[in-house]
């Protein structure tokens, strides 16, 4: 059996109320399903072993192997099946036992206790776990406390605005606000069908992070059924079409696909954001069904600001969809639909497709193409386009499109928020928010001393007029 070590907490509450001060000191873990209560001590624990002991069934010891990959799949952590024998102990033991009355685990220590997981033997309510059920949240669950993890609500309270199965397995409550009395309040497969966002952050904490994790160039793509696909293989789904998961990836330049959609999307590539698919898909999690999850699909936050696991690109469906990126270099594509692109910082490439489409650069060197339709670039501030990482609009259609700028205040000397003066060709002649066009170059002078202060490119145009530009 592998000996432990004092977790050190970090100063982030969030992660560090899910520590129970204690985890194992080495990456590479045994487990084991014992098949005789002789395996245990005479004097063990909760007498877990002498009450109704009974082996896991093949469906649970399915469950525990599949999340065990879980776990390995976000954290720099191995576990490697033995046969457990009255000479030969693992780390981590599963069985089943009436002392609980619904499923425990021991924290990481030096006790023959340690790591080990119960399930209750009677119930029949852990007999068939599944992704998005009940019972695989059970065993995931266990696994978490036998690594270190500990219930957000216990010790230092993490709070409650994040106490919540939304983001912790280990939460007792189904949704934030909710009440821990009368327990779990979710629909048959409507929970978490993965580690969520501070479990992930928890783990890498004690463990690391496994950057090996899908490191190559990934496509994740999801359906309205359900189904899923990770590099055009299928993976394995709840048992309704509900999407409910944090995803972790190691590093490559990764997409996030939604072409089989038709609702509006809301797609977030922000670590610790959500996406949503469509509300038909996001898991119930109280009896009336009235309380929703925060979204279907978050990203895992980085780990030490380590950029790999971010997600670089994303793909629309053909409904009105919201299109966010993140601090990395992203590619937006829009399809069919309006949709609204938003860069955020990075050197994006932003694709509106069909539709009438409103693209958000933001900061760094954008190329932003509005497809088809009558489609909106919209500047936010002066920083999204300076003269030295412009954007460049490739396909700005005079008569059609428009460049929006009323947003950026043209003369920071005064107070307010001052539009623009388009002048054309003509050069700039000392006075504030004057705005020229020239050689395919859009020019802006906000402080009135004739120097260009932000430039956007806009392609194959040698001309425009006031009419092109919201001012």
């Amino acid at each position: 059996m592998s000996s432990t070590l004092p977790a050190l907490r970090p100063s982030n509450i969030y992660v560090s109320s899910l520590l129970a001060g204690t985890k194992w000191a080495t990456s590479s873990l045994t487990y084991s399903f014992p098949t005789s209560s002789a395996h245990y001590g005479v004097s063990y624990g909760s007498s877990e072993p002498s009450n109704a002991f009974g082996t896991f069934l093949s469906a649970q010891q399915g469950a525990a192997r599949t999340a065990l990959k879980l776990y390995a799949s976000v954290a720099n952590l191995t576990f490697h099946e033995i046969t457990e024998t009255a000479s030969q102990h693992a780390d981590i033991r599963f069985a089943r036992s009436n002392s609980p009355w619904t499923a425990w685990a021991y924290y990481p220590n030096d006790n023959d206790t340690g790591g080990d997981v119960w399930v209750n033997n009677t119930s029949r309510t852990y007999d068939a776990p599944r992704k998005g059920n009940y019972a695989y949240l059970t065993i995931a669950h266990e696994i978490g406390h036998a690594l270190g993890l500990e219930h957000p609500h216990e010790g230092t309270a993490m709070p409650r605005n994040r106490d919540s199965m939304e983001y912790t397995i280990m939460s007792y409550r189904s949704h934030v606000g909710a009440s821990m009395s009368s327990g779990y309040t979710n629909e048959t497969w409507g929970y978490s069908q993965s580690l969520m966002m501070y479990d992930i952050a928890a783990l890498q904490h004690l463990y690391g992070a496994n950057y090996g994790t899908n490191s190559g160039n990934t496509v994740y793509a999801w359906t309205p059924t359900g189904r899923a696909y990770v590099n055009g293989s299928a993976v394995s789904v709840a048992g309704d079409n509900r999407i409910f998961q944090t995803l972790w990836d190691g590093g490559g330049i990764d997409t996030y696909d939604f072409r089989q959609y038709t609702t509006d999307l809301k797609i977030n590539l922000n670590p610790g954001s959500w996406t949503l698919t469509s509300r038909s898909q996001l898991a119930k999690l109280d009896a009336g069904g009235k309380k929703l999850a925060a979204g279907n699909i978050a990203n895992a936050f980085l780990y030490e600001n380590d950029t790999r696991s971010l997600i670089e690109k994303a793909l629309g469906g053909s409904g009105n969809d919201t299109i966010t990126g993140n601090q990395g270099a992203n590619t937006l594509r829009g399809n069919a639909g309006n949709d609204r692109l938003v860069g955020r910082s990075g050197d994006d490439v932003l694709v509106g497709g069909s539709g009438n489409d409103t693209l958000y650069g933001d900061s760094g060197a954008d190329r932003l193409y509005g497809g088809s339709g009558a489609d909106i670039f919209r500047f936010r501030a002066v920083s999204d386009s300076l003269s030295s990482a412009r954007d460049t609009i490739k396909d700005f259609e005079r008569g059609v499109d428009i460049i929006d700028l009323r947003s950026i205040d043209a003369n920071t000397n005064v107070a307010g928020n001052q539009a623009f003066t388009f002048i054309g060709r003509a050069a700039f002649k000392g006075a504030a928010g004057e705005l020229r066009f020239s050689d395919g170059l859009l020019s802006a002078d906000v402080n009135g001393d004739a120097i260009a202060d932000m430039q956007v490119n806009v392609a194959r145009l040698t001309m425009l007029s006031k009419s092109d530009f919201y001012l």
